[in-house]
């Protein structure tokens, strides 16, 4: 294997609605990230139409391509490895992501990777920090996923809790269409927040005293739905949301940090960009002394670069894709050993 310093990989991320390409350099060199969004192709459906992302990956995918080698400076020859999403996702928008990675394989002669794409969120992580110890708590948190989880160590995860029904991503964007904000929703409502002096709605923070790690947020979004119907101001409802919200995966997830004895949190997914979340973790992260880790506002959301970190890792630890492993829609991270995704 080349040297760690100098080995390229290319992510290819098609998991649902963005397309993005980036090329890593060792572990943490990001050489070039392209991205193409379809904000505008499913604004007028008020959420994301598979048969239309798909086609927008299609539509899309070669001129990324284009872009994150160019902006890398590099040709495909260069490559030494190509990672791509295989799941969970919308199956026929990462078909083509995986398609383009196989095909980017046989031609160069280089080894392919399937990623899995909870595996490449907590990944993000590790391309801005050095040194994460394990054990550690991850908390992920995006449109399809809230789920509480112990790493024990570099690819092994244990799910602690997840949500019983919504994800916590699902609340933002439904409540944020019903006030009327831009889409995605997680960004209008955090923005609204913080530029408010409104007084918060009170809402009451789902499962807060359960003994379980899990989440709940489909009653949240049912509350504030009623609270859109009784004509609350629209800033109080935003602000009581987003505390309910950020003093439950907060509660939880330093909960979870102590049972486990771990001195290190890492979050990750879409919703971690949140402003309001990232301020409440680090400061009682620092009071416990409990490093925290949390990716730049980039790398939050769906990205190239997480893909080629993860792939690389598991062709570090000696995995390797057979061109014959498809895409799946559903695959729990904590079982993805006995998912058929890598000879090793």
């Amino acid at each position: 294997m080349k040297s760690a310093e100098n080995f390229i990989t290319l992510g290819i991320e098609s998991s649902c609605d963005d397309t993005s390409i980036a090329v890593l350099r060792g572990e943490r060199e990001v050489l070039s990230m392209a991205k193409k969004s379809q904000v505008d192709l499913h604004r007028d459906f008020g959420g994301v139409v598979p048969e239309i992302a798909a086609r927008g990956h299609t539509d899309s995918i070669f001129g990324v391509l284009e872009t994150a080698l160019r902006d890398a400076d590099i040709e495909l020859q260069d490559l030494d490895l190509i990672a791509a999403t295989c799941g969970p996702g919308l199956v026929g928008s990462l078909l083509v992501g995986i398609t383009l990675g196989k095909a980017l394989a046989l031609r160069t002669h280089k080894p392919f990777v399937a990623v899995h794409h909870l595996e490449a969120h907590l990944s993000a992580n590790f391309l801005e920090y050095e040194d994460l110890q394990f054990p550690m708590i991850g908390l992920l948190i995006s449109g399809g996923h809230s789920c509480l989880y112990h790493l024990v160590q570099p690819g092994q995860y244990e799910i602690l809790g997840e949500s019983r029904d919504d994800a916590v991503g699902e609340l933002y964007d439904k409540v944020a269409r019903e006030l009327g904000l831009s889409q995605p929703g997680g960004p209008a409502v955090d923005r609204l927040v913080q530029s408010s002096d409104a007084d918060p709605v009170k809402f009451t923070p789902p499962l807060l005293h359960s003994e379980d790690f899990d989440f709940s947020f489909s009653g949240l979004k049912t509350a504030c739905l009623r609270a859109i119907a009784a004509k609350n101001p629209r800033d109080g409802i935003a602000k009581g949301m987003q505390n309910a919200v950020i003093e439950v995966l907060v509660a939880k997830t330093l909960r979870a940090l102590e049972t486990k004895g771990c001195k290190t949190l890492v979050v990750a997914g879409g919703v971690s960009a949140n402003r309001g979340l990232r301020d409440a973790f680090a400061k009682e992260c620092e009071i416990r002394q409990v490093r925290f880790a949390r990716p730049s506002i980039p790398l939050c959301t769906d990205n190239g670069a997480m893909v080629a970190r993860s792939g690389y890792d598991r062709y570090k630890w000696g995995y390797r894709s057979s061109l014959e492993v498809d895409a799946f829609s559903r695959m729990p991270l904590q079982t993805l050993l006995e998912g058929g995704l890598w000879e090793s």
